[in-house]
């Protein structure tokens, strides 16, 4: 029937083999996690669903507030690879620089071909985690993967500004409103970064994160060396959906995938 995903306030969601509340939570799922809803609401939120918990299929019952309409496959993708690596570093509470985290750290840098790892703390890993999760979830060809963001983010404003189909297009904040995996772009601290710097320049100090949750006030993005780990950050919202300019933020990259 139809298929939905998981989109818990808290990145996790019980579910429960009778619909209500009560000792009877089964098990949880995480953020992005797919589910098959099998049969008609009951009561005043419970959806029969289809889910795989340890490894087998059970029918159980979950709140509708936790669940959303999945996207693309590709997209569907991305956003687990984003939350599967939020969920390593202890949802963004491990460190860079601990084992076995910086391990993981260094997974990102050879997704670039670079030998590195977390306890190279003054070499930014930001743009390694982006570039390693597009890389994994497959269906991106053409992406520039880099070791800075500004690559990748110049391409994205210059297919847009060119219409040349790409995997991401590079719109202002004004323009677009996020989408489950889109990409978030701020400037670092000092370095004044605009759309129109971005759209003439690839190379500059910045930063990007993932959108995987929206809210009717605010987007919730994970990224890469983030309070030194894999972390959230929330990005407000206006009334219309679009990004708040607080400033700092010069593009969002739509996902064309």
């Amino acid at each position: 029937m139809t298929n939905k995903a998981i989109d818990s306030r808290l990145f996790i969601a019980n579910v429960r083999d009778t619909p209500k509340f009560g000792d009877n939570v089964v098990g949880t799922l995480n953020q992005c996690d797919a589910v098959e809803v099998t049969g008609a609401q009951v009561g005043d939120r419970w959806l029969p669903c289809l889910v795989t918990l340890e490894g087998r299929e059970r029918e159980v019952f979950i709140s509708k507030n936790v669940l959303r309409d999945q996207v693309s496959t590709t997209r569907e993708r991305l956003l687990r690879v984003c939350v599967k690596q939020w969920l390593r570093f202890d949802r963004g509470q491990a460190k860079e620089h601990h084992s076995p985290y910086y391990k993981f750290v260094g997974e990102f840098w050879q997704s670039i071909s670079l030998n590195l790892d977390g306890k190279d703390r003054d070499v930014p890993w930001s743009a390694a985690f982006i570039s390693f999760c597009v890389r994994t979830a497959k269906g991106y060809d053409g992406f520039k993967f880099a070791a800075a963001h500004s690559k990748y983010a110049h391409q994205a404003i210059r297919r847009k500004q060119d219409e040349v189909d790409g995997p991401f297009w590079g719109f202002r904040i004004s323009e677009h409103k996020p989408q489950l995996g889109d990409m978030v772009c701020r400037s670092r601290a000092g370095s004044g970064v605009t759309y129109d710097f971005a759209k003439n320049n690839d190379a500059f100090k910045s930063h990007c994160d993932i959108i995987v949750r929206i809210t009717k006030d605010h987007v919730v993005t994970l990224g890469g060396n983030v309070r030194h780990s894999v972390s959230k950050t929330n990005y407000a919202l206006n009334s219309r959906g679009l990004l708040i300019d607080d400033g700092k933020i010069y593009a969002v990259l739509k996902n064309n995938r």
